[in-house]
């Protein structure tokens, strides 16, 4: 017994919060099922989702990202579980260093210097007994994965990729990022005997899952074809494979519109006979380039090969769930043709090979939505409300600002001021402290952020801007900052600004109009696809304010991180009052105003604890 509560013997903390030991028996009791586990950040969804599987045999833990391992790494080692872990095999190859090469060319590469015994490290896993070693190196202090591989390579002298993937057949618990789990030939490099089928598997982040484009997708450019046909035409010249992508190239001249549009895939796909004629030509490439090579092997797996990324952009085109679209791309100056899934059968058909799935996440819709994109009726478990709040309920205040709206046909010079405007009031009321707009898109974000004039203090982000980035310029600020951010992107997606104590400095979230996603035709391909299955209605939710509603979840998530923290919520558009936001949201709106000076007002007194 701790503090009068009976807590379970291999517990690594002093006491339960609210709600972790009952989803722990809830979800023990349903193992096997699609199981889904709503839950804030700061609750403790690691350490419930293990303890849940302590009977299970084999556990796969997927996260989104290499930093999304830590705390799965950190709480397996306090729970003394036999674990690994695997990510992408370029990053953790000792030949490469940090140098980038893209997946396809790393793996064709990798393939060949270990076929030939050009490559030292692979030849050490049979050279030499290391698993004990090994072990050792992965119950240490270090909870990072990228140091935890460079404790393998400096050490042991050994493939860290393969050394874990042949760990994992006797692991009880496996930490892999998404594409392992999600793409079966990825999974297949790492486990080459076992299938998903052998393990009880764990989504972290589950509310990815409902933009299956973000999970798999390809993508070709001009660039990319233009040096295609420099490669073919220097190690293998054939006419009709110049032919095929010479006419892929001239079809790209034709892409005009900033939206995705679509592409009729017969113009894409060469059919059977170009396709391995393609295959043939990129092994004649890479055999002549090992050839030519007079240097180390590091130096062969870095080389990479256009040719490869066409066909791994060929490969989903042959997919029947897979449709193909062409944007110009004008941030980056180029045109481009993307290939993306139209339905979760990717998702759903992979995850139903599992022994079991708990899918988990503070920003997942309601039971009925995910009964719907999983095909079947769900084990929910929404803790909050089965359990209460998990941090205190005033820490919180929403609002929601009337006089602005970001529908479409309200995107005027007039709206673009009035948002500027009202962010510009925002800052002034706010004594000390980050401000993290959220905006629907990046034009949007363009168009509020070059009508601002008194706002001294301010970061926008941009395509390549980073979490060190916004950290860096939040310390080298006065005290109080604005932070400009696109509603999915990676900073409403995962940044956290805490001070020295651990505390949040985000202090409010403003939502400048609501994300919904852009109206293009890959939305419209989707929810057609949708409600062929699960009717109009349910197709139109998912692809409009399902997505909306979890971008919302997300920003404000920003914000509060642990019990200690206090946040002000703008939802800035007069939308936000639909019964169908309101409900997919499930967040009780504290205000309703409909002047800036209001809105001051309550800010000024939230913070100064009059609310």
């Amino acid at each position: 017994m701790r503090n009068g509560v009976e807590v379970m013997e291999n517990f690594p903390y002093e006491e339960y919060r609210k709600g972790q030991r009952e989803s722990i028996a809830l979800i023990s009791k349903f193992l096997g099922r699609f199981i889904v586990l709503k839950a804030p950040t700061g609750f403790g969804k690691t350490v419930v989702a293990l303890l849940a599987h302590k009977d299970a045999d084999r556990v796969l833990y997927a996260v989104r990202t290499r930093n999304e391992m830590v705390p799965v790494i950190r709480e397996a080692k306090k729970l003394n579980i036999n674990y690994c872990f695997i990510f992408s095999g370029r990053r953790m190859c000792p030949l490469l260093r940090g140098s980038d090469v893209r997946p396809e060319d790393f793996w064709v590469n990798c393939r060949i210097l270990r076929f030939k015994g050009l490559c030292d490290f692979y030849a050490n896993l049979d050279r030499k007994p290391y698993q004990d070693k090994l072990g050792d190196i992965l119950h240490r202090r270090e909870n990072d994965p990228r140091q935890i591989v460079l404790s393998i390579i400096n050490e042991l002298k050994i493939c860290p990729f393969f050394a874990l993937a042949d760990r994992a057949h006797h692991s009880k618990l496996v930490i892999v990022t998404y594409p392992y789990l999600f793409q079966e030939e990825i999974f297949r490099t790492a486990f080459t005997d076992l299938s998903l089928s052998d393990y009880y598997v764990v989504v972290d982040e589950a509310h990815t899952i409902l933009n299956p484009q973000s999970i798999i997708e390809g993508e070709l450019d001009e660039v990319t074809l233009d040096s295609a046909i420099r490669e073919v035409k220097q190690y293998c010249p054939s006419e009709e494979v110049i032919k095929y992508l010479t006419s892929i190239k001239e079809l790209l001249k034709s892409v005009k519109s900033r939206l995705l549009r679509r592409v009729e895939k017969a113009f894409i796909f060469p059919g059977e006979g170009i396709l391995q004629l393609l295959e043939d030509s990129l092994i004649e490439i890479k055999l002549k380039q090992l050839r030519e090579l007079t240097v180390r092997p590091a130096d062969f797996v870095r080389l990479g090969s256009s040719l490869n990324r066409v066909l791994k952009f060929l490969t989903y085109v042959k997919r029947d769930e897979f449709q193909v679209y062409g944007i110009a791309d004008i941030t980056e100056g180029v045109k481009k043709l993307k290939v993306m899934p139209i339905n979760y059968d990717v998702i759903t058909e992979r995850l139903s090979e599992a022994k079991g799935i708990l899918l988990m996440s503070g920003t997942l819709p309601p039971k009925e939505v995910m009964d719907s994109v999983c095909g079947q009726e769900t084990v929910y478990v929404d803790v909050e409300e089965e359990f209460g709040n998990i941090f205190p309920r005033e820490n919180t205040f929403y609002a929601v600002v009337t006089y602005v709206s970001s529908s479409y046909k309200l995107r005027v010079k007039e709206m673009f001021l009035k948002y500027a405007d009202l962010l510009t009031s925002i800052y002034h009321a706010l004594d000390k402290g980050v401000i993290l707009a959220v905006y629907p898109s990046y034009p949007f974000m363009d168009e509020v952020t070059v009508n601002i004039i008194d706002i001294p203090d301010h970061i926008i982000e941009g395509r390549g801007t980073t979490y060190a980035d916004i950290a860096s310029s939040v310390l080298n600020s006065s005290g109080k900052v604005v932070v400009h951010a696109v509603a999915s992107g990676k900073l409403t997606e995962g940044i956290e600004l805490l001070d020295e104590a651990g505390r949040s400095l985000i202090k409010v979230v403003v939502l400048m109009g609501i994300p919904y996603p852009q109206p293009d035709d890959y939305l419209i391909d989707l929810r057609r696809s949708l409600s062929e299955r699960l009717g109009n209605k349910v197709a139109t939710d998912l692809t409009t304010s399902v997505p909306a509603a979890i971008r919302v979840l997300q920003a404000v998530g920003r914000a509060i991180r642990s019990e200690r923290d206090r946040a002000f919520i703008v939802l800035a558009d007069r939308r936000f009052l639909s019964l169908k936001l309101r409900t997919l949201l499930g967040i009780h709106y504290d205000a309703v105003v409909n002047s800036k000076n209001r809105l001051s007002e309550l800010i000024i007194k939230f913070f100064r604890g009059y609310l």
